[in-house]
């Protein structure tokens, strides 16, 4: 039985230029795989170019044609690289979601990186978003698949009742509950509908993908990967099929503290074996 080990890094650049992959020199080792999301179009040509000089090839998921946002996600792997179609799942912004194939010593591996707009900015796209994201997953089960990216999801750090808590719920001065409705753009939704769209994720039995920071450190444990408007938030995430076993997990503050972006990155050791 043939086997690989990857080293997956995700991580949130926040519109930077390619200066500030320099945050990837200062690795031990350069990851196996780089996703990165909010890879303005201005920077992307310099930001793959310097991943080259690296060792990467790389795919970028804004198209030309593209309108708001003008940014997209950036793959690259120190190995074979083939981009995949994402555009038949019904995402309102397609240049959010990047998938690829990557070859490695047991197979091709799926790596799909996701920038899930915000609710404050985009409302029901979000839920949109992440209702389009779970298609293109249950289309893959089966296959290995590696998932990363910003959320903007969970809401608060620990659990209730064992589950995450999301911004379909807020706190009503004993527990967080879920709220009616919400109208935006005139698009109107409960807070349900929100809750069962982010847990699908998070919870095991939803989408059968292993939270890979989860495995290592504990169901449930959170490390703040940003802040906005002064509070903290755990946003940045890697997911796995059955296929992996998570090695190695943890957040690099540094990535955030020294200015190279306002997001820690994530990285995570995964080992793959044929048949799994």
């Amino acid at each position: 039985m043939s086997s690989a080990s990857l080293s997956v890094l995700t991580w949130n650049v926040n519109l930077r230029a390619a200066s500030t992959l320099e945050a990837l020199t200062k690795l031990p080792s350069l990851p196996d795989v780089v996703t990165l999301q909010e890879v303005k179009r201005e920077h992307a040509a310099a930001i793959r170019e310097r991943l080259q000089g690296m060792g990467y090839e790389s795919a970028y998921s804004l198209q030309a044609d593209a309108g708001e946002p003008a940014y997209g996600n950036v793959i690259a792997a120190r190995a074979k690289l083939t981009p995949l179609d994402s555009t038949t799942f019904g995402f309102p912004y397609p240049q959010l979601v990047s998938h690829v194939s990557v070859e490695t010593p047991a197979g091709a591996v799926n790596v799909i990186t996701i920038h899930v707009p915000n609710g404050s900015g985009y409302g029901w796209q979000k839920i949109d978003t992440l209702d389009a994201l779970r298609s293109m997953v249950v289309a893959l089960q089966g296959a290995p698949l590696i998932l990363s990216g910003d959320f903007n999801e969970p809401r608060w750090a620990p659990l209730q009742d064992g589950h995450v808590v999301t911004w379909g719920r807020d706190w009503d001065d004993e527990r967080w509950t879920l709220w009616e409705k919400w109208t935006f753009d005139g698009v109107q939704g409960s807070g349900r509908r929100w809750d069962v769209a982010v847990r699908w994720f998070f919870d095991q039995e939803g989408s059968g993908l292993r939270n890979a920071f989860w495995e290592r450190a504990g169901h449930g444990s959170m490390e703040q990967t940003h802040v906005q408007g002064g509070q903290p938030r755990w946003f940045d995430h890697i997911f796995a099929s059955p296929h992996f076993a998570v090695e190695s997990c943890a957040y690099l503050r540094s990535f955030r503290t020294e200015g190279y972006s306002d997001h820690s990155a994530l990285i995570a050791a995964l080992s793959y074996a044929r048949g799994q």
